[in-house]
This record gives structure tokens, sequence and C-alpha cells, in this order.
């Protein structure tokens, strides 16, 4: 946990609180955080989780490097399929596992494909762009054709389905944010 002492010193004082302050807040002694502010620390993961909700970050924000310093790279064998219509849907899920809060697919409907997709949480808001072909998403019983070129939003916790009418196959990207603000 190299990066701990670093960011933990940086977004408390961020947050605007002493080493007391966020021990009182994360109901640890002040020793505690004193301590994981210290390069080498090995503090247990549960101490970590505590401090990191007093902080209101997650996890990585605390024992991984700073955003600005790292980067991912998702290979094809690390993406992951979802296949549904007896195949005639596939979604790949091409962003990073650690992305939090969104997720991106690309996503490939061949002729006549109707698959009922999978709702997201309450507050997520999905961002469906047609690259080729014509897709057709019914939104709770509202149908909007999406055109190459078109970006559809809408609320991803809504009951949707993917639709490709059309003759040709029609390819596109869906990002999901899950909540936006």
């Amino acid at each position: 946990m190299d990066a701990l002492a670093d960011n933990l010193r940086r977004l408390r004082a961020a947050a605007g609180l002493t080493q007391a302050g966020l021990a009182a807040k994360a109901g640890l002694p002040r020793a505690t955080l004193a301590s994981m502010e210290q390069p080498g620390s090995n503090p247990g993961i549960q101490t970590v989780l505590t401090v990191a909700h007093a902080l209101g970050v997650g996890l990585d924000e605390l024992v991984e490097a700073r955003a600005e310093h790292r980067h991912y790279l998702v290979g094809p064998r690390e993406q992951q399929d979802y296949r549904a219509d007896d195949g005639r849907f596939s979604a790949r899920l091409v962003s990073p596992i650690a992305s939090r809060g969104v997720a991106m697919h690309r996503v490939a409907m061949q002729p006549g494909c109707n698959s009922i997709g999978r709702p997201h949480p309450a507050g997520a808001q999905e961002f469906f762009l047609t690259m080729s072909g014509t897709a057709v998403i019914e939104i709770e019983g509202e149908t909007v054709e999406v055109p190459p070129g078109h970006l559809l939003q809408f609320p991803g916790h809504r009951h949707h389905t993917y639709r490709n009418p059309g003759e040709q196959p029609c390819e596109a990207v869906s990002v999901v944010v899950m909540h936006l603000g």
C-alpha cells in the first residue's frame, strides 16, 4: 500500500480535517490515523475501509496511485461478453472493471434482435450511440428509433428492450453512468 500514506494525507487535507477530526469521524484512535499516514504502514482492510467511508471516497482512492498517475488498458481477454436473444444480441463490456460507476459496452444486434435490457440501479443513465444500422429502443412502452450517428440518453433503471427490426446488423456503443451529478 505504498500510495496509502500520501493519499490519506491529501484526502484528509482536502476534506479540511485534522488527524483528530478524521479519527473521530471514523471512530478510530488518532494514533491509528497517524500511523496510516506514515510510509510503509500496514493497517487492516477494515480500518482502511472505515477511513475511506469517513472520507466519502472509494477504497481505490486510498490505496492506488492518484488518477493522474495511473491508466487502464483493457485487452480483449479481459473484456466480458454477454449474449441474449439466441445470440442475436451481444454486448461486450469494454470498460475496466475498476471503473467506478461507469460501464461501457460494444453492442452488436443482428437483424430480428429483440432483447430485454437489464435494468440498472435507480439514478443510472444510459447513453446509446448507434454506429451502423438502426436500433430501436423501447423504454417502458415508448419506442425510439436511433439511426446511425444518433445518441439516445434514457433513465437506465427503466425497463427497456433493444431491437433491430432492419435487415442489416446494428453496431452501437452503450455507456451506463450509474449516477450523474
